[in-house]
């Protein structure tokens, strides 16, 4: 490792130079943050990037139409539902609809798989980031609670793979 990212992660993300990354959670016990802040911390050691972590229930559509990528960290909580804090900010993005056309996406969630719901709250920020025209860039990163104890350890790999997508 150099610095805060690997060297093949470092050139991988060069695709991220001179673009703005906008990192969020949506989180209900604070794992999901904590994934956030790491992902966030690892995207500022790609050259050129300018990396902002989002703080929890700012009003996301403004910062998500200044942005030019989005790396999304959500867990699920009760029966897929969306964090409570989260959700404020979820309803407003829904309400305002901002065309996110020129937005490319990753999606991180967090759920426990003996829920049939397993990560429903991932799902339904991705229906409404794609109904809002963004576009995901890989695949969606379900980490699995009840058999993953250590979340961030398997963002980082899966965010390495995406670096390769963006």
């Amino acid at each position: 490792m150099t610095g805060l990212i690997g060297e093949r992660e470092s050139a991988l993300g060069q695709g991220l130079a001179g673009l703005k990354v906008a990192v969020v959670a949506g989180t209900q016990s604070g794992n999901a943050l904590m994934v956030a802040e790491l992902v966030a911390k690892r995207l500022c050691g790609v050259a050129g990037a300018r990396v902002e972590l989002l703080p929890e229930g700012c009003e996301i559509d403004r910062a998500l139409s200044e942005a030019d990528v989005l790396v999304a960290c959500v867990a699920s909580h009760g029966e897929g539902d969306l964090p409570d804090e989260f959700l404020v900010a979820y309803c407003g993005l829904e309400a305002r609809a901002p065309d996110l056309s020129h937005l490319r996406y990753g999606l991180i969630g967090l759920g426990d798989r003996t829920y049939s719901t397993f990560c429903g709250g991932a799902w339904k920020f991705d229906r409404l980031l794609q109904r809002l025209c963004a576009r995901r860039a890989g695949e969606v990163c379900e980490i699995d609670a009840s058999s993953q104890p250590f979340p961030d350890e398997e963002a980082l790999l899966w965010l390495s793979g995406w670096l390769e997508e963006v």
